[in-house]
């Protein structure tokens, strides 16, 4: 019974939609469109101007010219004129051979020129970098024996003025201080030379002491406030300078 309802329904949906597959014709463009019509195709119109026709030479080229090679005559001339030449140098060098029995003094040399008049000189009381010092402060030495400049003999003791050239005061971790005397003067006659001093040097041993011993609880950090030594000059150091 099923089966029959179904075949009866597929048959009135074909009937139902026949209607819709039949062609379609438009009575009114068929009356009015002519059978025969077809697309024009544009054809290509070239225009010309009678002017431009007229006026150019129908023979008419781009002319293309050739890159000249500028040649400056001044300057050819001249090329020689202030030419550098370099003479060849020979170099000859002799390594100096040290004998090994001669030492080396402890004590610095004074070397003194041929024309200069030795001045030996101490300070006249102790100085150190503890007392109060500005760099350009004067302190004052003292002849050790009788000078002669100028023929004009100086005995010993006659006061020599110098000037504080640099300071550098001892800081922590056992940097030591620095001081540099300079300027010296005698009477008026200008000395060559200067004195460096500089302090005990803690630093060498205060910074591996500080390392080793910071793994034991901190220790060594309590050694970093140690400062470094002052400069000193006493009354027992002689000093040579120079008159030239």
């Amino acid at each position: 019974m099923l089966k029959k309802l179904l075949a009866l329904s597929i048959c009135f949906n074909l009937i139902a939609s026949a209607p819709a597959l039949c062609q379609i014709n438009d009575d009114f463009a068929q009356k009015s469109l002519s059978k025969d019509l077809q697309i024009e195709k544009n054809q290509k119109v070239n225009i010309e101007d009678e002017f431009v026709q007229k006026t150019l030479d129908k023979n008419l080229k781009v002319k293309t010219t050739k890159p000249k090679l500028v040649v400056d005559d001044f300057a050819q001339k001249n090329t020689q004129k202030n030419a550098y030449s370099k003479p060849k140098v020979d170099f000859c060098e002799q390594i100096v051979v040290v004998d090994k029995n001669i030492s080396a003094p402890k004590k610095p040399l004074v070397v003194i020129g041929e024309n200069s008049v030795p001045v030996k000189i101490r300070i006249k009381k102790n100085y150190s970098t503890r007392n109060k010092i500005d760099e350009g402060d004067y302190i004052y030495f003292e002849t050790v024996s009788d000078v002669k400049i100028n023929n004009k003999t100086y005995p010993a003791g006659t006061s020599v003025k110098a000037r504080v050239e640099t300071v550098s005061q001892n800081k922590i971790w056992g940097v030591p201080s620095d001081l540099t005397i300079g300027n010296f003067t005698l009477e008026g006659n200008k000395l060559g030379g200067e004195i460096n001093k500089t302090g005990a040097n803690r630093s060498l041993w205060l910074y591996p002491t500080v390392y080793l011993t910071a793994c034991f609880f901190g220790v060594g950090l309590l050694l970093i406030p140690i400062r470094g030594g002052h400069a000193k000059v006493n009354t027992r150091q002689i000093y040579t300078m120079e008159y030239r």
